[in-house]
């Protein structure tokens, strides 16, 4: 049944949140409109440039002290810094800056994240590449590079939109529930920047099976969260190589 409303996951990476420090962790707000998801907000308080093991990305410059994205529907995606002040404040700078997926067009020069809770063995493109961590290695045709996050969902999808990342691949475990409140707002956000979403199977994400309460998704496989470039290269291989893991 068409309705509006809002989705919101206070904390996306409990356990990085639960650290403290310099942990990441996401706060994410999603509207959406008779099942389609029409704005979404993240925020990630401890965002910086050097948080991750990447090679960096052309298009967009967020190395401040923490990030809010902002994406809606056929608007785009943007981020602002935000910058603390000696009385621990937190300001948000004044200049919106767009943001984009990677351009990347082969699969192993792709950066990759996967959940912490799950292991580059566990997914069928493992049958294709093994992984590697170090980004400074030579480059391998037979390698990928798999970038140590954080903790949560939210913050793999902020990879994504801002082109940090190329692709996160997360494979659904029959006894876990995947919940809506750790994909919406990223689904709007790499949407827009210019990336994809959808189950292994290619579907996008049903926002509306859960008829009841709208907690639960239910993507068949999993879930593939690209540049769009990769994305038919991707279900192609994990159509070919499910059976092998």
């Amino acid at each position: 049944m068409p309705a509006t409303y809002w989705v919101l996951d206070p904390i996306d990476g409990t356990r990085g949140f639960l650290k403290g420090d310099d942990a990441l962790y996401v706060v994410g707000l999603a509207l959406v409109v008779n099942g389609r998801i029409a704005l979404g907000v993240m925020g990630c308080p401890n965002w910086k440039e050097d948080n991750f093991s990447t090679n960096g990305a052309d298009n967009v410059d967020i190395s401040g002290s923490g990030i809010i994205m902002v994406s809606h529907m056929g608007c785009g995606t943007w981020t602002r810094r935000f910058h603390g002040h000696d009385d621990n404040r937190i300001r948000i700078q004044d200049i919106w800056e767009r943001c984009f997926v990677d351009s990347c067009r082969v699969v192993h020069e792709a950066q990759f994240c996967i959940p912490e809770s799950q292991t580059w063995e566990s997914l069928p493109l493992s049958a294709c590449y093994s992984s590697k961590t170090d980004t400074g290695e030579i480059k391998d045709e037979q390698r990928i590079s798999l970038i140590a996050t954080c903790c949560g969902s939210l913050c793999k999808y902020m990879m994504v939109a801002s082109g940090r990342a190329s692709v996160f691949i997360l494979r659904v475990r029959s006894q876990r529930l995947i919940k809506v409140w750790d994909h919406a707002v990223g689904v709007v956000c790499v949407h827009e920047a210019g990336g994809k979403v959808t189950d292994w199977s290619g579907n996008p994400l049903n926002l509306a099976e859960d008829q009841a309460e709208r907690r639960i998704i239910f993507p068949s496989g999993g879930i593939v969260v690209s540049n769009g470039n990769l994305h038919r290269q991707l279900l192609e291989m994990i159509s070919s190589n499910s059976s092998a893991v």
